[in-house]
């Protein structure tokens, strides 16, 4: 009986050893299934991985090659384009030498042959002709302003002087042709010296600019007012009409180089001049650390021009 029992036990024990060899082989059978599974997603995913870096380095290879392409293209471009402007610049410089010359000879022989005619129709075409190459004059002017300013030589020789009675200067001219045309004109005379450091010259060359315009832009019947005033710190010129006006689209605009106003109805006043004189006004009055610029409440309803620029203190 007691060897029954002992081998009973010894039976038990053998079994429940079986079984928990058979559990654990089971039981480590399974894990390395999932860790061999986890491995091969593990394996699979950094070879996408591996394949999409060299797909993206291929691609950065190939756009690296193309940049290189572009910018040596682009570099040409800019070497043609410095070259074309360069041309650009001395065939204007000779343009405007080489005209200066006979505009002078056809006004000089005009004005002579104008003087010794006695029939006003004939007089009336010579002084047509007087005032054309008047016109191309200040064309020509303007060019030379142009090409000075894009090589960089439009030099400023500051001084000190009154604003106010370089602007009296300029009047007695434009009141004559504004009455001429029928426009009422006002000059506003400051209370005061309005004393500046500037090239004397180049600022009234930007007031006769402001000056001819409104007056170009401004109808028999309307009105002029030119304004020179000090403003603390500032000198300011106002130039205000009640001509055309701006459409508000082209405040700025009209200040660039060759720009006509595209809401302008009368083709003729369009066609008047190059769209140089605003824009060589805003490098001068650059070069005084100054202003410019123009305001209207819209179109046939006026406008107001103006520059401002450092004032003199102690005057």
């Amino acid at each position: 009986m007691e060897a029954a029992v002992f081998l009973l036990i010894v039976a038990m024990f053998l079994f429940m050893w079986l079984g928990y060899f058979i559990f654990s082989g089971v039981l480590t059978r399974y894990h390395s299934g999932r860790l061999s599974l986890k491995n091969r997603k593990a394996v699979t995913l950094a070879e996408r991985y591996m394949a999409q870096a060299a797909l993206a380095k291929t691609r950065l290879a190939r756009d690296h090659s193309r940049l290189k392409v572009l910018t040596r293209e682009l570099d040409l471009s800019a070497q043609e384009l410095a070259r074309l402007n360069d041309m650009k610049s001395k065939f204007l410089s000779m343009a405007v030498h080489d005209i200066r010359s006979p505009l002078a000879v056809i006004k000089g022989f005009s004005t002579i042959l104008s003087a010794k005619i006695s029939g006003d129709k004939e007089k009336t075409q010579f002084n047509n002709i007087i005032n054309a190459t008047d016109q191309l004059n200040r064309l020509i002017a303007d060019l030379t302003d142009l090409a000075m300013i894009e090589a960089g030589k439009l030099v400023m020789e500051p001084a000190p002087f009154d604003l106010g009675l370089t602007a009296a200067d300029i009047v007695p001219g434009i009141r004559l042709r504004a009455a001429e045309k029928g426009v009422e004109f006002v000059f506003n005379e400051p209370p005061g010296p309005v004393m500046v450091n500037g090239d004397r010259f180049r600022l009234a060359q930007v007031l006769m600019n402001l000056l001819n315009n409104a007056l170009k832009f401004t109808p028999a019947g309307g009105a002029m007012e030119l304004r020179v005033a000090l403003e603390g710190a500032k000198a300011a010129v106002y130039v205000r009409d009640s001509g055309i006006g701006i459409h508000p689209n082209e405040t700025r605009k009209i200040f660039e180089k060759f720009y006509q106003a595209k809401y302008q109805k009368d083709a003729k006043l369009r066609k008047q001049g190059w769209g140089l004189g605003l824009a060589i006004s805003t490098e001068i009055i650059a070069g005084h650390k100054g202003e410019i610029g123009a305001t209207s409440p819209g179109l046939e309803k006026g406008s107001t021009f103006y520059y401002r620029i450092p004032a003199l203190s102690g005057f």
